[in-house]
């Protein structure tokens, strides 16, 4: 075969493989809709996100009390507030779908506050405790949804006997104070007849940070079990671990997550929420 018959060859292989291939190339992308949020439901870094092995599901102590009956019922009209970090405060993301979802439902007042690079870790940049004790005083809320910590797992300082002291992560000390915030937090909510719903954070792809993130989820549900009047609804079981794509009501296969393999999609989050206000029976 001479140079010129491969030249040929080449360029017509490069014309019709495409055309061969095209509808299994298409059943991966992300359908775009009028919502700006989907801009960043890009084809490529998902696609290789595909070969990229799932986080395993962990095994995790029960999400609900052992006994509904001790909840304190709530009464409409529903005052929810709506707390996190960049999963909650980003338009197109988890809290804002959240929120739009919500209050289109009867009966019910929302108010979200979201802050980027929140958590319990940092109350120097950003103080949860005090900011929900003047939310709780102003907005007076009887259901709260918080969604945060995955900025959390860093070293921070505390100060002991008037000296300050750094605690890394990873140490038993660092775990007890951590807890130890997150109770204080939800007890503030909880003193003010204010029912918490603390979603944990989604299964991450990124491994060592993956790993964290499952500790961070961990120490939330041990916050929670001396207080009757906090439930944990696990992200990561209802989503089914890591999954950069999973199916819509069609059956196409669109992506979850943004490029950072962290935040979710305009469509994961739509999926999640849908499945949080499931979990949340009161709300239906």
């Amino acid at each position: 075969m001479n140079k010129t018959k491969i030249i040929i060859l080449t360029a017509l292989l490069a014309i019709t493989l495409p055309f061969i291939f095209s509808e299994k190339l298409l059943s991966w992308i992300s359908p775009r809709d009028s919502n700006k949020a989907n801009i960043f439901e890009t084809i490529g870094k998902n696609i290789a996100g595909l070969r990229k092995q799932e986080t395993p599901l962990i095994s995790i102590t029960e999400d609900v009390p052992k006994n509904e009956e001790d909840l304190k019922p709530v009464e409409k009209p529903y005052r929810v507030l709506i707390m996190g970090d960049s999963l909650v405060a980003v338009a197109g993301g988890f809290g804002d779908i959240l929120e739009q979802k919500l209050i289109t439902l009867e009966d019910i007042t929302v108010l979200r506050k979201g802050k980027v690079s929140s958590g319990m870790s940092r109350p120097d940049y950003f103080d949860w405790q005090k900011e929900s004790k003047d939310l709780i005083e102003s907005f007076k809320p009887n259901i709260a949804i918080v969604m945060m910590g995955t900025n959390d797992a860093q070293a921070f300082e505390i100060v002991e006997n008037n000296v300050k002291k750094v605690l890394n992560y990873g140490t038993p000390e660092w775990d007890k104070e951590y807890t130890n915030r997150l109770k204080a937090f939800n007890k503030q909510l909880t003193d003010n007849n204010v029912r918490v719903y603390f979603i944990g954070l989604p299964a991450m792809r990124d491994e060592t940070y993956g790993n964290k993130i499952k500790h961070i989820n961990e120490l939330n549900q041990e916050a929670k079990k001396d207080n009757n009047q906090v439930i944990f609804i696990s992200s990561e079981k209802l989503l089914e671990g890591y999954k950069a794509f999973m199916p819509d009501e069609n059956g196409v296969m669109r992506a979850t997550r943004l490029e950072d393999g962290i935040h979710l999609t305009y469509f994961g989050g739509n999926l999640l929420v849908d499945k949080i206000i499931e979990e949340i029976d009161i709300l239906q």
